[in-house]
């Protein structure tokens, strides 16, 4: 029943008032038709490009995309930008003014704006009053991108040449060091191969033992015996050591030479899905949308505030 009542008020209200009503929606109509056209509100044109990353080696958790959208973000990339386009001028900022970062920083990220999508690709949208400028700012965007990703990458792996380099050094020292030390067992002992070395020696050694007419020639062999006695040991071990050694040593110059390739090359990190364009029609602002919603809320302020004047009015005429 009160909302019946309450209707019914309502309804009374707009059909006593309804010329008032309708001459203030037509003068709101009016008003915001005015201040929304291009001589009040500059048109903004929108371009954009939608990303997928490729080649980016992740740093920590985040996924390629998630790095992708940090990176867009970096402050290097923005004033790059800034500087490329002059868009401190462009956009009325004075740069000398005391607060003329803050407020360059706010009017970049309403026009330029960078959104992960659910495939997991990356959308650069930029606003601008001039169309074609609109799309050389994406297109500098992903430039400045693949530039910026293109040197943490090298940065990467420059670190990982650097301690790869110093690997590859100290193995190199280890397997010099070995080498000298065989060197000299091989000069002043004449051991060069252990196995064939001993095994000769052995079959030498019982033969001239075993056979009465060559024991005379058992110093022929004694000298050899000797030193494979007192370095064979030695030999034999450092040889096997050393082998491994210089196992590790090739393993750790490859993986050097694959850092460095890493370093050389010159990759772009975005595989570009759908391209900039220069668009024919303003993106904003929305002049219906804005007219609709001003006459509207007028209305409905108007509405209200006759209300409030009838329900005071009663009182005082009772």
């Amino acid at each position: 029943m009160t909302e019946y009542k309450n209707n019914s008020e309502l309804l009374g209200l707009l059909l006593r008032w309804w010329k008032q009503l309708v001459a203030i929606a037509v003068i709101a109509l009016i008003l915001s038709a005015i201040f929304s056209s291009p001589f009040i509100l500059t048109p903004k044109f929108k371009s954009f490009a939608v990303l997928y990353p490729a080649n980016i080696i992740p740093m920590g958790t985040e996924t390629p995309t998630e790095q992708m959208l940090q990176v867009l973000e970096s402050d290097q990339i923005r004033d790059s930008v800034a500087a490329q386009f002059n868009l401190y001028n462009h956009y009325g900022i004075d740069s000398e003014a005391a607060a003329a970062n803050t407020a360059f920083i706010r009017e970049y990220q309403d026009n330029v704006v960078f959104k992960k999508t659910e495939y997991e690709s990356v959308v650069i949208e930029v606003l601008d009053t001039d169309p074609e400028q609109a799309k050389d700012m994406v297109n500098s965007i992903i430039f400045y991108f693949n530039r910026k990703e293109r040197f943490l990458q090298k940065e990467k792996a420059m670190e990982l040449v650097k301690i790869l380099n110093e690997q590859v050094s100290r193995k190199k020292f280890e397997m010099d060091s070995m080498e000298v030390v065989l060197t000299d067992i091989r000069k002043n002992y004449g051991i060069l191969d252990y196995g064939l070395q001993t095994e000769y020696a052995t079959e030498r050694y019982l033969e001239v033992v075993s056979t009465p007419s060559l024991k005379a020639n058992t110093k022929e062999i004694e000298p050899l015996l000797e030193a494979l006695k007192e370095k064979g040991g030695e030999f034999l071990s450092l040889s096997e050591h050393l082998w491994r050694v210089r196992g590790g040593y090739n393993n750790l110059k490859e993986q050097m030479e694959a850092a460095v390739r890493d370093v050389e090359k010159d990759l772009t990190y975005c595989s570009i899905i759908s391209n900039p364009v220069i668009a024919d029609k303003k993106a904003s602002p929305i002049r219906w949308l804005i007219v609709l919603v001003s006459v509207m809320a007028t209305l409905l302020l108007s509405i209200l505030f006759l209300g409030i004047v009838e329900n005071l009015r009663v009182p005082s005429e009772s």
